[in-house]
């Protein structure tokens, strides 16, 4: 038996909180924890049901991309939510996560870790993890959503993925040492938690201030697609609707939502 899998007991020993971890699932394998959330709420799941894998084999990026890590290299986590806030504003979840996550890596291990608008998890630049929203709509009943995150934790140099569109790292390699993952599992929920009741107090801004202040972002330029169409400019905000404000070359100032893509950053 592996000696570092997530057990169920030792996450919630001494587990604080309210919403998320109601109830945890600590699964061995899955195609992805995604998947398991979907079943889940077909049955009624709790909110703040938290589902672990220690290995997916079709793992869920950003844009139809891949997610692979090692088996028990990583944290690979759904969580589901149903927060009483429209799809329109489903921004917030991929920023109170993300903002709770980079806590918790502060926290913890004093790192430098910052977002890479909007879901990235980067360390100097090295995509460290990632956050993925998906929403749930069933006919007649309010709208869930389920939040899958994934860090990278003990992968050492020759684990990281190849042929990737920027540079990865991981925990162990930044801090040069093993990782508790489950320590690290039991902070990233009660943050996680403790956010999350930001979101449902409706402060809203001050989760946007904090995704403002963790953005790695602000100052560089860079090209987005919006529509098939390219777009250069300086970014130099992120609004209160957690889009981008680039300043284009042309001079004009242009807005972007999540759902664009940063196609690639220019001067570096």
């Amino acid at each position: 038996m592996n000696s570092d899998r997530l057990l169920l007991d030792k996450i919630k020993k001494n587990l604080r909180t309210r919403v998320i971890g109601r109830e945890i699932i600590t699964l061995e394998h899955t195609t992805s924890t995604m998947d398991i959330a979907k079943q889940m709420l077909s049955n009624s799941a709790k909110e703040g049901a938290v589902i672990f894998s220690e290995r997916q084999t079709k793992g869920r990026g950003r844009s139809g991309k891949t997610w692979v890590c090692p088996k028990s290299k990583g944290l690979l986590l759904t969580i589901i939510l149903k927060p009483a806030i429209p799809p329109e504003k489903s921004y917030l979840l991929i920023g109170f996560s993300a903002v709770a996550a980079v806590k918790t890596i502060r926290d913890m291990f004093k790192l430098p870790i910052e977002i890479d608008w909007p879901n990235d998890l980067v360390i100097n630049k090295k995509k460290l993890g990632g956050i993925l929203i998906e929403t749930q709509k069933e006919t007649g009943k309010d709208t869930n959503y389920i939040v899958g995150i994934g860090i990278n934790v003990n992968l050492n140099k020759q684990e990281l993925p190849k042929h990737v569109d920027k540079q990865v790292t991981s925990l162990a390699i930044e801090k040069e040492t093993f990782i508790d993952r489950t320590k690290l599992a039991r902070a990233l929920l009660q943050n996680l938690d403790s956010w999350y009741l930001i979101l449902k107090e409706e402060r809203y801004e001050y989760i946007v201030e904090k995704w403002r202040e963790f953005c790695a972002n602000v100052g560089r330029k860079m090209i987005i697609r919006k529509n098939n169409q390219e777009y250069s400019g300086s970014l130099v905000e992120i609004s209160n609707s957690g889009e981008l404000m680039l300043l284009l070359d042309n001079g004009c100032r242009k807005t972007f939502r999540i759902e664009h893509t940063i196609v690639k950053y220019l001067n570096e």
